[in-house]
């Protein structure tokens, strides 16, 4: 049990509280594979994930045992690196309901989603229109403000309130005659859900290209591209997955593929080469410019197949039961807290403020607890004055998290916010 102290005066949990919130047993063997959940809370999953041992074991097996470069190697150790490395991309498409060929693997998702944007350039014409919404992380906002400036496009926002819900019926009036639809699957600013398998389906009912940006929803919930209808879909290693960092996935959709321009070509990418032309191998190789993070893919497919051993389906519904009592209990408290007030649509990720304390404050004071917090504007600043606000203290979660640890944070907030009243 974490002990906390504040202003001087220590505490201790209830166990008694504890026992009254009826929950999910997390898996011991979880938090033994992560040595950090024995020294602090981390609540800052949406930044980046904790990593268990066996993705460590994986990554160092490749460093160790048969450090080589993939692909035309003759050698074994190479042989055996591409085998792996080519084995984790199987394993990545699986996850999302993809085939081999359309997983392409990149440094985050970040870098995905701007070579969606640059391999799309030819695709799209002057006057043509892409629609997004008004809760996007930076990632999935700005590849498509500068291709709007850049090609002379018109960029449309589909209309949302403060909690995150989008105007569906606003949606289906802008996606007419689209042809680009940009969003997130959940908002890493306010935790919301968004409805993209209908999203989806008004994209496609408008020959629109669909783009989903799965960074906050892949490893915590089901995403699945034929689902989503997505004809690209981007996410992170080290997020959901709680693989390395440096390990993103680009998925392409296969119809895409001779009219997706490599945005990066050279080593790798190439069936021939003369002095003036060059003939593209097939895909995914061609999207694959130069020596790939090979580790961090092998760690990527462990993180995986770490995450569907314990269940998705658990990994989504202990989340449910954190945000659940963590909005209780800051409504308790009465710290306003942002996003959906329906919980069906809240992921795991919880943000909220303790006037007149600027976040960052906040961050700090629970940080002297051993609870770890992220601060600021997250990547999301027109929500950030959608709503108002300077920031935000965000709190959100994985599957090694418990209620235990949220009473304990609950804990915190209350004394915090005795001493300012």
């Amino acid at each position: 049990m974490h002990r906390t102290t504040l202003g001087g005066k220590a505490f201790i949990c209830s166990m008694k509280l504890i026992l009254m919130v009826v929950h999910m047993k997390i898996p011991e063997d979880v938090r033994k594979d992560i040595p950090l959940t024995q020294e602090v809370i981390y609540f800052d999953n949406t930044a980046t994930s904790l990593t268990p041992k066996p993705v460590v074991e994986a990554m160092d097996e490749y460093y160790l045992k048969y450090r080589a470069n993939v692909h035309r190697g003759v050698h074994r150790l190479s042989q055996k690196a591409t085998h792996e490395y080519e084995k984790s991309r199987e394993i990545t498409a699986k996850f999302i309901g993809a085939k081999f060929e359309e997983i392409v693997f990149t440094k985050n998702t970040s870098e995905s989603l701007n070579l969606a944007a640059l391999g799309l350039e030819g695709v799209l014409k002057k006057g043509d229109k892409i629609v997004t919404t008004p809760y996007e992380h930076h990632s999935d906002l700005l590849p498509w403000q500068r291709l709007t400036k850049k090609l002379d496009l018109k960029l449309e926002i589909i209309e949302g309130d403060n909690e995150g819900n989008l105007d569906l019926a606003d949606a289906e009036k802008k996606i007419k005659r689209a042809k680009l639809v940009a969003v997130q699957h959940v908002s890493n600013a306010l935790g919301v859900i968004h409805e993209v398998e209908e999203l989806g389906k008004m994209a496609k009912d408008e020959g629109a290209i669909f783009v989903v940006d799965a960074a906050q929803s892949a490893g915590h919930m089901e995403v699945d591209v034929n689902k989503l209808h997505a004809d690209f879909l981007a996410f992170s290693g080290h997020k959901g997955p709680m693989g390395p960092t440096g390990i993103g996935v680009l998925y392409i959709r296969d119809e895409f593929f001779d009219v997706f321009e490599p945005p990066l070509i050279g080593g790798g990418t190439i069936e021939d080469v003369d002095l003036y032309d060059y003939k593209l191998t097939q895909p995914p190789e061609r999207f694959e410019a130069g020596t790939p993070n090979i580790g961090g893919a092998i760690g990527l497919a462990a993180g995986i197949k770490y995450i569907e051993k314990i269940g998705i389906d658990k990994i989504e519904k202990q989340e449910h039961e954190l945000v659940k009592r963590i909005t209780e209990g800051l409504t308790e408290l009465e710290i306003p807290w942002y996003g959906p007030r329906d919980l069906k649509k809240h992921a795991g990720v919880v943000s909220f403020n303790v006037p007149p304390l600027h976040p960052h404050d906040v961050a700090s004071v629970l940080d002297e607890h051993n609870i770890m917090v992220r601060s600021g504007h997250h990547c999301a600043l027109p929500v950030m004055k959608k709503l108002g606000i300077n920031g935000t203290v965000r709190a959100s979660f994985h599957v090694y998290n418990s209620l235990e640890e949220v009473e304990t944070f609950l804990g915190v907030m209350e004394e915090l916010v005795k001493s300012l009243r």
